[in-house]
């Protein structure tokens, strides 16, 4: 259905794939999409961290026949591309699960050799592609240590591209002039959101938005404290179960706020492409 990439022009800190995480966990909880992380980042185990408390040197299980491929993952899935022996179906028996059905799944690789890594990252927006004839979201977390080319690649192939932004007014700036200059980023449909963001800073949603000239206000995902523990314990989906409905008055309530609002508009702009198509 859709590709919604989170993208960053710089290589600071800006909590992308946590934003990612809570994003689309929340819309797995709290809908019936079925959604797609793709994890672009070289042996990186963000995601395992975030779901599943386990010991780093299990390698991902391919959930076919183990004789048909030994890969697993992004390389299992690349080298069925390269030989034109995938189907938007196929896609799935290459993740891991966080939600059954399809509700939340994600692709991503660990312990991958350098070569194997050059050889798949160049068939990312074929995954991409492919992924958005079978799930309904495909979440891209684009590694902003890949070539331009590449990350030039995944973000023409999205319908909805989310810069992610620190409350650092130089990376602020950066992106001003990054969009005026990028022809890709003027003619999709964006999102900015500020990463781990803290309300009591004067860099707030309200003024950011102003400062950046946005005619929405921009989104934004807290850090929470329990939430971040949560990606580093492995128990994500549960800190969504718990607190997915929540007392106004918590003190977690501003971050599921934000993290809902954040959801709804990504939502709102995906019709508002289907409406324009």
């Amino acid at each position: 259905m859709a590709i919604i990439s989170f993208w960053s022009g710089t290589k600071g800190e800006t909590g992308k794939t946590a934003s990612i995480t809570a994003i689309a966990t929340f819309l797995a909880v709290q809908h019936n999409y079925k959604i797609l992380i793709l994890d672009t980042k070289y042996n990186d185990y963000s995601y395992q961290d975030c779901y599943w408390q386990e010991d780093k040197t299990i390698s991902l299980i391919h959930k076919q026949d183990a004789k048909t491929n030994i890969a697993s993952g992004i390389t299992g899935l690349s080298k069925a591309i390269l030989s034109n022996k995938t189907s938007p179906e196929i896609v799935t028996n290459y993740t891991r699960v966080v939600f059954s059905e399809n509700r939340l799944e994600v692709l991503y690789d660990t312990d991958v050799p350098k070569e194997d890594y050059d050889t798949y990252k160049k068939v990312f927006k074929d995954i991409a592609k492919i992924a958005s004839r079978y799930y309904d979201l495909v979440f891209v977390d684009i590694d902003s240590n890949l070539d331009k080319h590449t990350i030039d690649s995944l973000l023409e192939v999205s319908d909805i591209i989310v810069p992610n932004l620190s409350q650092k007014i130089r990376q602020i700036n950066n992106y001003i002039a990054e969009k005026q200059n990028n022809v890709i980023l003027q003619k999709k449909l964006i999102v900015p959101l500020l990463g781990r963001y803290d309300k009591n800073s004067k860099y707030t949603i309200k003024n950011v938005s102003r400062y950046m000239k946005e005619r929405e206000k921009i989104c934004a995902i807290p850090y929470n404290t329990l939430f971040f523990e949560a990606c580093n314990e492995g128990t994500v989906d549960d800190f969504f179960i718990r607190f997915i409905k929540i007392n106004p008055k918590d003190k977690n309530a501003f971050f599921i706020e934000q993290v809902k609002n954040a959801a709804e508009r990504i939502i709102y702009k995906i019709q508002e492409l289907r409406m324009r198509m």
